[in-house]
């Protein structure tokens, strides 16, 4: 019994588990051109402002709803506020947009009736990004007005599930820290805030280890495979 313990962890310990994927949400890869949208898409939206998605009709007046996107096996929805009260996402198109040249915006929110340049994120609003079971938020691309990374004021900052973050001013990039969970919020403020676009998301999604079921099957396994080859001898 003690030789047959040994041998099946002996066997396990040289099985192979599935690591944590790493998977991206480039929200900043939006283009429009001859009517029709293309690149980073959500699976619903509506088009509005000349080329931009939205999650409800802004043209029309309707500031709510969801943009949903999904990556591999990875769903989150998009949604808004301003001031507490429901508005709408938007993700911004840019025709110019080449990965890497820091081209393209990202979502934003819309509040305001026939005002096309509300496509930020800025004094009041909020946007919230849910997924559908929690990960871990490996890097943040930012984009300033003008969908560069250069025209925040120095020292500027947004917030990030409430708590004050430095906007990434020449770079664009957020990696040094790292977040987990199922809820994230992009919000306006801190103590030198500035307005911004989501314009990318890097994260990690952690495959579920097997059960000791499975563990005990593949054990089982392993061991028929080796009495086997015992008995071809």
């Amino acid at each position: 019994m003690q030789f047959t313990r040994a041998l099946t962890l002996a066997a396990l310990a040289g099985l192979s588990l599935p690591a944590a994927a790493t998977l991206s949400f480039d929200f900043g890869d939006l283009k429009y051109q001859n009517g029709v949208n293309s690149g980073f898409l959500p699976t619903d939206g509506v088009r509005c402002t000349s080329g931009d998605l939205c999650s409800s009709n802004v043209d029309h007046g309707t500031r709510n709803g969801d943009l949903t996107y999904t990556v591999s096996s990875v769903t989150v929805h998009a949604t808004a506020s301003f001031n507490g009260g429901a508005a709408a996402v938007v993700q911004d198109h840019d025709n110019a947009w080449r990965d890497g040249l820091l081209n393209g915006a990202g979502l934003g929110v819309y509040h305001l009736s026939g005002n096309n340049s509300d496509d930020n994120i800025t004094t009041g609003e909020v946007l919230t990004l849910t997924f559908d079971h929690a990960v871990t938020i490996t890097g943040i691309g930012l984009r300033a007005e003008g969908h560069n990374v250069t025209n925040w004021v120095n020292g500027a900052t947004f917030l990030l599930n409430g708590q004050p973050v430095a906007l990434p001013k020449g770079t664009g990039e957020i990696t040094q820290q790292q977040w987990t969970g199922t809820t994230f919020t992009f919000a306006y403020g801190g103590a030198k805030a500035d307005q911004f676009y989501l314009s990318s998301l890097d994260i990690m999604d952690p495959v579920p280890e097997p059960s000791s079921g499975a563990l005990a099957a593949a054990g089982l396994a392993v061991l028929g495979g080796l009495a086997r080859r015992r008995r071809a001898r």
